[in-house]
């Protein structure tokens, strides 16, 4: 189940109020203090936290990653900040995957669970994982590096290349350096991704 129209248009109009993403200032308030507790991937469309709609939904050859942070500006008010919300962006460009590092690796998620859990209407637009998560309450999502794949995961087609970029690019190194796990559902968790990405695959990549 997915945000619906009527839904998104609510977020975005009250975006002034519920979403301050830009806690962006340079403060070691808004670093992390010891390491990243896990990584959360997520895609731009259906975002559980920050989605950017209604364009772009097919993540096209062309680059669209200008757009996305037009589209994040542009809804969730005053974002003035130079950085994305997640620390990684992945998009197809041409005939290859590319991973644009978008916020500061030491830099936390603009977001705090506590902040999320206010919202109980978002939580129509949640998956099984999401609300295990949450239920769980494995780690703070302020406390996480995000992956954010451009687009919709429910109807894009996706070649193992992208699997292998996101393994080597944005987790494998993560992995070796805080010691993480390398299995799903333990530090790495994928929020809302939907049915034609294979979550799985990164799993194969990350054990080379």
């Amino acid at each position: 189940m997915f945000i619906g129209l009527d839904e998104t248009y609510q977020m975005l109009f009250e975006a002034d109020e519920r979403l301050k993403i830009t806690r962006d200032a340079a403060s070691i308030s808004n670093k992390f203090r010891t390491k990243p507790q896990g990584i959360l991937l997520q895609d731009t469309y259906n975002n559980p936290f920050i989605p950017i709609r209604p364009r772009p939904r097919l993540d096209t050859a062309k680059m669209d990653l200008k757009e996305v942070v037009q589209r994040a500006r542009e809804s969730y008010g005053k974002f003035t900040s130079d950085f994305l919300p997640w620390h990684y962006v992945v998009e197809l460009v041409g005939t290859r995957y590319y991973v644009f590092n978008t916020r500061p690796i030491d830099m936390k998620f603009p977001l705090y669970t506590r902040e999320v859990m206010k919202f109980t209407e978002r939580k129509k637009s949640w998956d099984v994982v999401m609300n295990m998560f949450f239920k769980e309450n494995i780690f703070d999502i302020a406390e996480a590096i995000h992956v954010c794949v451009i687009g919709d995961t429910n109807i894009d087609i996706y070649t193992r290349r992208i699997y292998e970029k996101l393994a080597r690019t944005c987790m494998t190194p993560f992995y070796r350096i805080h010691k993480f796990p390398k299995g799903l559902y333990q530090r790495t968790f994928p929020l809302n991704i939907g049915k034609n990405f294979n979550v799985d695959m990164l799993v194969k990549f990350n054990t080379r």
